[in-house]
Parts: C-alpha cells; structure tokens; sequence
C-alpha cells in the first residue's frame, strides 16, 4: 500500500489559490450544475448541487484530490449535458430502469470515489462498481461515497482475472499505475467478470468510465467483446504520457471497428453506440 499524502501549508495554500480561480471563473462562465459554497479546508469540500438542492460534502487530502474533485463536479467532465446525443443516452437509461433492472455504472480507476460520487448523485437507480487498486485512496473512497449504491473493490481493472503490482511514479495519488505481475500483491479482474456477476443480478450495462493512467493499453489488448455492451465509454487515454509508444492504439483499433461515435471533450473521449 502506498501511503497516503497529508496536507501541509504549502498545500493548504495552494489549494486556495486554485479555489480563488475557480470563484472568478465560475462568476464569469454559464450556469453550473455543481457549486463550491466553501473552500476546501480543512480537507473537506463543500458542493452545493442547483439541481437537486443537495449538500456534498468530499474529504480531500491533496492538491490532487483538489483538481479531481474540480474536474469532476465544477468542470463537469462526466456530464452528458455537453453531448448532442444526450437525450439518447437519457433514453436509454430510463428504459433500463423502467424495465425493472439496474442499470450497471463501472468505474476503472475509481481514485478516492469522485467519479463514483458523481455517477451516484446523476444516475440514482444505477448499481455502481467501483475498482480502485489503491488502499488509502480506497479508504477516502468510502467516506466520499459515504450511503450512496457504490460497491468499491479493491482491485485493478484488466483484460483477463490476475495479478499485477502497484506503480507510484511521483505524480500524486490519482496517478498510480498497475502492471501485471502473475505473483503480485494486486488483484485483477476483468471486465467479463463483472458483467457475468451483473447479469446474474439482473443488471444491464449502461456506463463504463475508464481513467487507469495507460494500462488502456493492456486492457483493450484482448478480451474487449464487452465493449459493445455499454451505450457509453468515457475514457482518458495517455498518450501524451507515454510518447512513442502508441499507448492508445488497441483502444482505437477496438472501436474504429465498430457503430460507435467517438466524441473528443476536455480530457476525455466519449465512445457511444449508434444502436441506442
């Protein structure tokens, strides 16, 4: 397990900087779903949801777990609202839970459970799975999901059931690695896997966010027949982390052979059927 970073006044202060701009930010673009009605101080965040009325309350540890918690709920980069085809994707989702199923949320590189918060606050009937190789992450992972439907696995998404080790490459905590190791510490599984035990809950595919920091590459390897089982794939892919090694490759073969649109946004790329 890798230790956890504490927060220190360099931290503290920067962290409040980030935040200023954010405030001027969001006082000058269009209306936001998410607002910050607090600094983030001490290790905490508190969110203001316009939609629902709701109060979010995240725990945070790091300038990292700040831009996160920024990206994911101030910037909205798992939003649909930014996608032409959102009312399919809406759709579709109504139609799962209207026919008596879950529709099943997985969350590869689930961090300190953001994304999961995220997907749980929009998408309130959906079963959420949570994969997070990280132990510590995975500890503030369960305060910021805190009662909502997410189950949190400690354990790496990959293309086959296995092992693998954990890999810190000094970029904070939202950018640990995974590698496969057959007698490694760190538990893999497959995406196959979870969708054999989803569909012996009943559950039906609907979202897949996938942000492992370059293991996309072993991941869409082999084994990628799950892929047109989700109406959406959100995405980061790692390129430019990785130069001249075409880390993006096997994703792209995977779905250019495929009905999918590919939409580029922020960080992200949103792959979505074209049967929905």
């Amino acid at each position: 397990m890798i230790e956890p970073q504490t927060p220190t006044v360099a931290t503290t202060l920067k962290i409040l900087a980030l935040w200023g701009r954010h405030l001027f930010r969001a006082a000058t673009a269009r209306p936001r779903r998410f607002v910050a009605i607090l600094p983030p101080l001490p290790g905490v965040q508190i969110l203001l949801d316009l939609h629902t009325g709701r109060r979010l309350e995240l725990r945070l540890k790091t300038v990292n777990d700040w831009y996160t918690a920024k990206q994911v709920f101030l910037d909205n980069d798992y939003g649909f609202e930014k996608l032409a085809r959102r009312a399919d994707l809406s759709r579709r989702y109504r139609e799962i839970v209207e026919s008596g199923h879950d529709p099943l949320i997985l969350d590869c590189g689930g961090n300190i459970g953001l994304a999961a918060r995220f997907f749980a606050e929009t998408f309130p009937d959906a079963e959420i799975v949570s994969l997070e190789p990280d132990r510590s992450n995975l500890d503030l992972a369960k305060r910021n999901i805190a009662d909502k439907a997410v189950t949190l696995i400690e354990a790496g998404i990959a293309n086959h059931d296995g092992a693998g080790t954990l890999i810190d490459p000094g970029l904070g905590n939202n950018a640990y690695r995974v590698r496969t190791q057959s007698d490694g510490p760190v538990r893999l599984i497959s995406v196959n896997t979870l969708l054999a035990e989803a569909a012996a809950k009943s559950q039906v595919p609907f979202l897949i966010k996938i942000d492992i920091e370059g293991f996309e590459s072993e991941l869409f390897a082999r084994n990628t027949e799950w892929v047109q089982s989700f109406p959406i794939i959100i995405i980061e892919l790692h390129d430019w982390m990785f130069p001249k090694t075409a880390n993006a490759a096997n994703f792209l073969k995977t779905v250019s052979e495929l009905n999918r649109d590919f939409v580029f946004h922020g960080e992200n790329v949103f792959s979505i059927a074209n049967d929905i």
